[in-house]
């Protein structure tokens, strides 16, 4: 088994370093990369041993091992851990999903609210069913936008607001951009009920 960690690595997820470890799953291998270095340009991969000496090449990466990228991931590393953002994301995180899902309650366009950690999913439906609703998703995408809220698009329909803050948001950061996501919900949701 495989774990993609490039998204959910590094203590995004809350509860541990790796989304997949919430799950008590031990991958033969993992990727890894973003969250890393903050930005700079980084990717891993870790295997078991005979996966990696399965490996004929001796060269994987035209810029791997670069000191600059690697001293950038040890003092990620260092900054997650000295400044406890893996709890923060799990107590922020944990903030949001609950707030999520009572907006949910009073507005027809949400459906399914999930998450973990800083890593959250609001799905976005046709009011009255559970069909996928990526006119809506892209309306709340533009609009919270130009409120300032920056939010990203996934899912297998297009239709799952992603949630991702920077793991170290804080309580009111996270209550202002609940804020302005539930007025843009609720605009748009009134939006397709008229139209």
């Amino acid at each position: 088994m495989l774990s993609d960690a490039v998204q959910s690595g590094w203590g995004r997820t809350g509860r541990s370093y790796f989304g997949i470890e919430h799950y008590g799953v031990r991958p033969q291998a993992m990727t890894f990369a973003k969250g890393l270095a903050n930005g700079l340009a980084i990717g891993g991969v870790v295997a078991e041993e005979r996966l990696m000496n399965s490996i004929q090449a001796n060269s994987i990466s035209t810029a791997g091992g670069n000191p600059v990228a690697m001293a950038a991931g040890n003092a990620v590393i260092d900054f997650i851990d000295s400044h406890e953002l893996q709890e923060n994301a799990d107590r922020i995180g944990q903030h949001l999903l609950s707030s999520l899902a009572a907006i949910s309650r009073s507005n027809s366009l949400m459906g399914e609210v999930r998450g973990s950690g800083l890593m959250i999913g609001v799905e976005l439906i046709e009011p009255g069913s559970k069909t996928p609703n990526r006119v809506a998703t892209d309306a709340v995408l533009a609009e919270a936008k130009a409120a300032g809220l920056l939010l990203g698009k996934g899912g297998l329909h297009g239709n799952v607001l992603r949630i991702t803050p920077p793991m170290t948001v804080t309580l009111d950061e996270a209550n202002e951009a609940l804020q302005t996501l539930e007025s843009v919900l609720s605009k748009v949701a009134a939006q397709t009920m008229t139209s």
